[in-house]
This record gives structure tokens, sequence and C-alpha cells, in this order.
């Protein structure tokens, strides 16, 4: 695991077990996400971190430049139309339209903008769909309330500025949001199947949903950890050591980071016992 051993579940997963409670069951396991759930190509993930550098470095050095001289033209031009100087006028209106377009289109498509194909890829990354049949007895059960839990933990976990801020950039790699929804789904419908059907071993069964509900409450409190509820549960029991900023804007310090690191193996220990 990590040196900082087995992540405690304990809070985690009695916060799991209140959100089934009261989770309301005629809601769709579907997730449209602040961010993307799963890994973009490379090029991608390039254009969304260096896109606010690059925006601002083309402003600097050609959208405003080529914006003051454009309005200095405009200047010119008026003023010779009116001192008569027709030649001077028509030179500075010519040279008017391009400096304009210039300042028009780097505002508009330069520096980190996204094509529309970009935008697609990037929205589609962002989105998640139950892929079972949650109808019928199914629907009612409190393997679809896990369901639900879980796609509340990626939704606050996207909605971080940690997330997409590079301070998680292995970790994020490790932890697909898209495939952990998918295998929590899958697995809580075979449950739910099973006890629907009267054909799986209770004890097993029991077995099957403690290791999902483990799994959610991982995800819950990587959740957590990123959005800073945890530092205020700890904090608000008192305890000396772990009490304190957990993110400074978009930076983790280093016990945050420890947490994160264990959580994301404990999620990847529970994906590689997946069937």
């Amino acid at each position: 695991m990590t040196s900082a051993g087995p992540p405690d579940l304990t809070h985690a997963r009695a916060d799991v077990l209140a959100r089934i409670a009261g989770s309301g069951m005629s809601q769709d396991p579907h997730l449209e996400a602040a961010a993307p759930l799963r890994p973009l190509p490379p090029e991608l993930e390039a254009k969304l971190t260096a896109g606010p550098a690059a925006d601002v470095d083309l402003r600097r050095r050609v959208v405003r430049p080529s914006a003051a001289l454009a309005a200095l033209d405009a200047i010119a031009v008026v003023v010779a139309i009116a001192t008569g100087h027709a030649v001077l006028a028509i030179v500075a209106g010519v040279l008017f339209v391009p400096l304009a377009a210039l300042a028009v289109l780097g505002a508009r498509y330069g520096g980190h903008r996204l094509s529309m194909a970009d935008r697609a890829r990037v929205a589609a990354a962002s989105k998640w769909q139950s892929r079972q049949d949650w109808s019928g007895p199914l629907a009612l059960g409190r393997e679809r309330g896990l369901v639900l839990a879980a796609v509340d933990a990626a939704r606050r976990i996207t909605a971080t500025p940690g997330w997409r801020s590079g301070s998680l950039d292995e970790q994020r790699v490790r932890l697909d949001l898209a495939v952990e929804l998918d295998q929590i789904d899958d697995q809580a419908h075979r449950i739910a199947a099973a006890r629907v059907a009267g054909t799986g071993d209770p004890a097993a069964m029991e077995v099957a949903w403690e290791a999902a509900l483990d799994r959610v409450a991982a995800l819950t409190a990587y959740a957590g950890e990123l959005d800073g509820s945890a530092r205020r549960q700890r904090a608000t029991m008192g305890d000396p050591v772990r009490d304190g900023d957990l993110l400074t804007g978009a930076t983790l310090d280093g016990f945050a980071l420890e947490h994160l690191v264990t959580l994301t193996a404990f999620l990847g220990a529970m994906r590689q016992g997946e069937p």
C-alpha cells in the first residue's frame, strides 16, 4: 500500500450510508462533471494546462499592440480627412483593416482557444452514464443508492481546483473516475441482481457489499481531502496533528497528498480484485 497504511474509512463509510438512505431513487445514475473524468490525449491536456498563460502572452504580445495601433490609425484617418489629406486618409484606412482584424482574431481564436473537436472531446470525457438496467425491483435497493453516492463523490472531486491544478498529475493518471464509476456500477448491479433473484449466498453477498461500500467510501474520502471537508471534520474533532489547511488555492500540502496517494492505492487494489 503506502507508508500511510490502509486508509481509515470509518467516517467516509458513515457518510456513504447516510447518502444511500437519503438518495432520491428516481434520480438517474449519470454525471455531467465540471472537468474530465478520464484522461485526455497529451496534446489536449497540454492545451488545457498551458491555456491561461498562453492567452495572457498572446494578449500582451499581439492583441493589445494591434488594438492600440488600430485605434491610433483610426484617429489618423479622421485627422487626415478633416485636414484634407486624402492620400494619408486612404493609407491610414488601408492599415486600419489588418490591424483591427489581427486584434479581433487574436482575442477570439488565439492562445489556448480550443477547436470544436477539442471541446467535444472534453465534453465527452466529462460525462458518465450507467450502463446497467436499474429498473423494476433493482431501482429501490441500497445498491443503486451506492452508485448514486459514487456519482456524488466523483462530482465533488471534479469540482475542486486541485483536480485540474497539475498537483495531482500522477494521481489523476492512476485514478480514472470513469472507470471507477463503471466498475462500481457493475459491481453494485451484480449484487442487486443476485439479491432480488435470491440466487446468491447471503454471506458471500454481504462480503461483496462490504467491499463495494469500502470502494465508494474511499472515493468519498478522496473527495473530502480535495474539497477540504475532511480537514474541517478533523478540526471539529480536535485532532491537533491533522488540523491544518490541506489546500491553499489548488496546492496540496504533504499530509493531504499522502492521504490521496493512500486512497488511490487502495482504489487501485480494489480494481485489481475485480473479477
